[in-house]
């Protein structure tokens, strides 16, 4: 490998490091100053139950990375709060579907906003050149985001 390819390598690896870290911090904060009713993981489930829903118990788990135990826990919560409900499946009684009510539909509305407000904020410490770069960057921080 040539050293021009080794800093290269280098100079891409680092700037891959730079904003896994920064988008990692900003997460961690914006979770910080939300006020949530329901824990993240759970808030991250419904959040792909609204997107993919309805959708298989065993499905949600895989898409969440967790184990069927941990999706226990989440959907017990969803369903305890009325913010999702649960359906055998009429061909395989064996499984679920798990589907977003009204009143999950609202909490992620809610969340969405307060989590907007918090994010506006730190915005307004930038200059316009930084929220400009942000604003003509936001396509490819939504490819960044897609499974």
């Amino acid at each position: 490998m040539s050293a021009a390819t080794a800093r290269q390598r280098t100079s891409r690896d680092v700037d891959a490091v730079r904003l896994g870290d920064a988008l990692a911090r900003l997460t961690r904060a914006t979770r910080r100053d939300l006020a949530l009713p329901i824990g993240a993981s759970s808030i991250a489930a419904l959040v792909t139950v609204e997107r993919c829903g309805p959708i298989r118990l065993g499905d949600l788990a895989r898409h969440e990375g967790v184990t069927p135990a941990t999706l226990s826990r989440i959907v017990s919560v969803l369903e305890d709060e009325g913010y999702a409900a649960r359906s055998t499946d009429a061909d395989d009684r064996r499984s679920s579907w798990l589907e977003i009510t009204t009143a999950g539909r609202r909490l992620l509305d809610g969340v969405r906003r307060d989590r907007a407000e918090i994010v506006a904020t730190r915005l307004e410490r930038l200059t316009a050149e930084q929220r400009a770069a942000l604003a003509g960057a936001l396509d490819a921080f939504e490819s960044l985001a897609e499974d």
